[in-house]
């Protein structure tokens, strides 16, 4: 019986190390918040990635703020406009919140826009496609995936 218990113990044990050294987890770190927007870097494996651009904190309304500071599970969605994305799962009070392509605020519906430069002044970010294929690339591990890892998506909202 204690061999039994020992063979379950080691099997969860091996489990959950593998399954979380296959997480994608990804950092949102905001440096700036105004009462126009937020702006930030988003981080993976120690690597900043690109400029992340959200709305200003107003109490976690829908579809005007940014999101919650917390840790939040991702799925990919993906649509004919730009395919691929990130949408998060369980933020309070909140749904549909994603990550996605965009310059400015007025394209922000309680989402995060991502660009490769940032303008602080204009609170907006640019070259938001050249910023989430280098996101893609750092989910698949390439420029030319073969196909979909099969791995959770952890954001985390500093």
């Amino acid at each position: 019986m204690k061999t039994l218990h020992i063979a379950v113990l080691i099997t969860n044990l091996f489990f959950i190390s593998s399954h979380s050294q296959n997480a994608f987890e990804l950092t949102i770190q905001r440096q700036l918040s105004s009462k126009v927007c937020t702006m930030g870097y988003l981080v993976a494996d120690g690597e900043v990635l690109c400029y992340t651009l959200e709305l200003p904190w107003a109490d976690n309304l829908n579809n005007i703020s940014c999101v919650p500071a917390g840790r939040y599970a991702g799925i990919l969605r993906y649509d004919k406009s730009d395919k691929w994305r990130i949408q998060l799962e369980n933020v309070p009070n909140r749904t549909g919140v994603q990550i996605h392509i965009g310059n400015y605020t007025s394209e922000i519906k309680g989402c995060v826009l991502v660009g490769k430069e940032a303008q602080i002044e204009h609170c907006s970010v640019q070259n938001s496609s050249q910023a989430y294929l280098k996101i893609k690339k750092a989910f698949y591990g390439s420029d030319t995936p073969s196909s979909t890892p099969n791995k959770p998506i952890f954001v985390t909202f500093k």
